[in-house]
């Protein structure tokens, strides 16, 4: 199945620039910018949000009534990784050097090359059907960024560095030489190429170094996972025997603990920190950590149900929104996760967390997840000159007190999703 006709194999539609002034009825509309408002018209021209407004503002336009629907911003996906997406459900849950070693062996198999690739495209149409418009998605070999030429998704396309490895990019300079080659093939105004030096014991202190100066040189975005495991944390601290064997098997990283004792004042004295990164998971952090974080331009971006897949212990998520710590949430990828949908994590989120406030979490995958992208001027809420990228969900209640709080405990899926003021998708 070639690039497009897996496009349309689920409803997903290509992109029409649309040109005219159109409007849109709902039963509600949550700007995120705003309070929800009852009865709403969201009026697009050329892509772009034009007017919000209340219906009783609004008698004279033309507008197509969507029904009883809530209409919002499309979900952002801020860490995935697309193209392990054929790994689905063969991996049990284990510690994560252990899945790394499955992982591996699952990717050096004869037929890895072409079932990532199928991943890669199948990974953005399940995304758009489940109301993702705007990925961040890692890949080892920047495949991704043409591959995902023919999708209507908005993506953040990061290649992944780690230091020594078989496959490039293994060092600075071949990362240096792969960003080069991915864009001159990739053609895509909703397509933005980043750098991901994986993690601060896979990559040694000079390529971080060296990728802190390309993205600062280049102005591209940067993304890095840090302390997703305990066994890092320890490593930067007094040693890890496992991680430094896991280091060894695979002769990747710098071969040795780094000094300094904290991955976070890896990065802050490499010059990571000063350049608006984001960082994955952050799973193990300190006091310290966090105020290090606080000083920081760092955005953090979390994935809870893969962060319960692994067993980790409870996460700092809620102590670092309260310190005024940028968060927003990602699903990981599919050999980890079960399923690519924002609003899942959502979901999952408020069973375990009901008294945190619903719009802060719906805030967390939308306008603060743009926000940790660098696209905040553009994405994240229903602000008249911003993208007209929308979402609906049936909520057929007659009596809502909560929008927020009946999106997240509603059983309906999206089922409606526009890019660019184009409709790309409609749950049939």
């Amino acid at each position: 199945m070639g690039r497009r006709e897996a496009l349309n194999a689920g409803n997903i539609r290509p992109m029409s620039e649309p040109r005219e002034i159109k409007s849109y009825r709902a039963r509600w509309i949550v700007p995120m910018d705003r309070p929800p408002i009852d009865d709403g018209v969201l009026t697009v021209r050329d892509g772009v949000i034009l007017a919000l407004q209340p219906g009783d503002t609004a008698r004279d336009l033309a507008a197509e009534d969507l029904g009883d629907v809530v209409l919002m911003p499309g979900f952002i996906n801020a860490h995935t990784h697309l193209e392990l997406g054929f790994c689905r459900g063969r991996i049990p849950p284990c510690p994560l050097w252990d899945w790394f070693d499955r992982l591996i062996e699952l990717n050096r198999r004869p037929d890895a090359g072409p079932l990532r690739r199928q991943s890669i495209i199948e990974g953005a149409r399940e995304s758009l059907e489940a109301g993702v418009t705007c990925i961040a998605d890692i890949s080892r070999s920047g495949e991704n960024a043409a591959l995902l030429s023919d999708s209507p998704i908005r993506k953040t396309c990061y290649i992944e560095l780690i230091s020594g490895a078989k496959s490039p990019p293994y060092d600075a300079h071949s990362l240096e030489h792969a960003l080069a080659k991915v864009r001159t093939r990739a053609q895509d105004d909703r397509l933005r190429i980043g750098i991901s030096p994986h993690a601060p014991y896979s990559v040694t202190p000079e390529d971080l170094a060296a990728a802190a100066s390309l993205a600062a040189h280049d102005g591209c975005p940067l993304t890095v996972h840090v302390l997703e495991t305990q066994d890092e944390r320890d490593w930067f601290a007094q040693g890890s025997a496992r991680l430094d064997a896991y280091l060894a098997k695979y002769g990747v990283g710098g071969g040795a603990r780094r000094p300094g004792g904290s991955a976070l004042k890896l990065l802050r004295t490499t010059g990571i920190l000063r350049h608006r990164p984001l960082l994955a998971h952050l799973n193990y952090v300190t006091d310290d950590d966090l105020a290090i974080l606080k000083k920081s331009r760092a955005a953090i971006v979390w994935c809870p149900r893969t962060h319960a897949y692994f067993g980790h212990a409870p996460h700092r998520w809620l102590d670092m929104l309260n310190a005024g710590i940028p968060v927003c949430f990602g699903t990981d990828s599919l050999a980890s996760a079960p399923s690519l949908s924002a609003l899942d994590e959502l979901r999952f989120l408020h069973a375990a967390h009901p008294g945190v406030d619903s719009m802060t979490l719906l805030e967390c995958a939308t306008a603060r997840g743009a926000e940790a992208l660098g696209l905040g001027q553009r994405l994240g809420t229903l602000t008249p000159g911003k993208w007209a990228d929308f979402v609906t969900i049936p909520l057929p209640e007659v009596l809502v007190r909560d929008v927020g709080r009946a999106v997240l405990e509603t059983q309906h899926g999206v089922s409606g999703v526009w890019v660019n003021g184009a409709n790309v998708f409609t749950r049939r």
